[in-house]
């Protein structure tokens, strides 16, 4: 009698165990569920936001030209201004920051380096100048910048011409 209550004692406490083990998987898959679908609900809309990026470039080279044509009183101008300062809060209200990249250290997560330019002034990879805005949505990258990069500048190293043995025969 005495082996079979140690052994339904050992049976009791191995399904406790699993049964705590099962409780635990379950409290995790609760937790990992509820973090999809708050990840879900803050990248819902990525797809139109970032088919709205190119909306917010041509308003931008818009600006530009009619700054550099225009005067600031112009009402056309100051409408555009307005217009486009109301989409950024607007897709900023949704989690939309443009990425900072001038003068910031190359990061090959936020900035997509098209060009290299030498630079005396800057030991490591640099952006020297943005040439399309990159923007995060809460936090992740949803277009990196396009940038212009820092590279070391090339040291002025002496030529001299080393004949190959090759050079000897022909003559």
């Amino acid at each position: 009698m005495a082996a079979d209550l140690k052994a339904l004692q050992a049976e009791r406490d191995d399904l406790l165990a699993r049964l705590k083990r099962l409780s635990a998987d379950y409290v995790n898959y609760q937790k990992r569920v509820q973090r999809d679908m708050e990840e879900a609900r803050q990248f819902a809309n990525a797809e139109l936001i970032r088919d709205l990026l190119g909306v917010l470039d041509d308003m931008e080279r818009a600006l530009e030209a009619a700054k550099a044509n225009h005067s600031e009183e112009d009402p056309l101008l100051a409408g555009m201004q307005l217009v486009y300062k109301k989409a950024l809060e607007i897709l900023g209200g949704y989690g939309l920051r443009p990425i900072q990249a001038a003068g910031q250290a190359f990061d090959p997560i936020r900035h997509e380096a098209m060009m290299q330019r030498p630079s005396a002034e800057h030991a490591a990879p640099t952006v020297l100048d943005e040439l399309q805005k990159g923007y995060e949505l809460n936090g992740r990258v949803l277009r990196p910048a396009r940038v212009v990069i820092s590279a070391p500048v090339a040291a002025k190293e002496e030529t001299t011409e080393i004949q190959s043995p090759n050079d000897n025969e022909s003559e």
